[in-house]
């Protein structure tokens, strides 16, 4: 029983760390276009014209997908720049924070 109650535990910290690493990582490479909170107001992303993140319904996987290859030519890809874990996490941000 401990281990089960040490198991979940660690997986819960584990998931509150890839969220706030998933935040960070999206503070610094992503806001500047879709802004701190997902909504795309700022002034490179009315330029743009990103999405609101807040009312996107691509999955957690496409997500993942867009920010590894982008979107040219207006997004750049992040696969090579970010490692896959940060780019999960960054994805993660975006489904379980700020798409609800």
């Amino acid at each position: 029983m401990k281990r089960i109650v040490l198991a979940v535990a660690c997986t819960l910290a584990f998931t509150a760390a890839r969220a706030e690493d998933g935040k960070a990582v999206f503070a610094a490479k992503c806001a500047s276009c879709h802004g701190p909170d997902g909504k795309g107001q700022t002034k490179m992303g009315e330029k743009l014209g990103v999405k609101d993140l807040t009312k996107t319904t691509l999955s957690q996987a496409d997500v993942q997908k867009t920010i590894e290859t982008g979107k040219p030519p207006k997004m750049t890809p992040y696969k090579g720049k970010l490692s896959d874990s940060e780019i999960k996490a960054v994805a993660e941000y975006v489904k379980g924070t700020l798409s609800k």
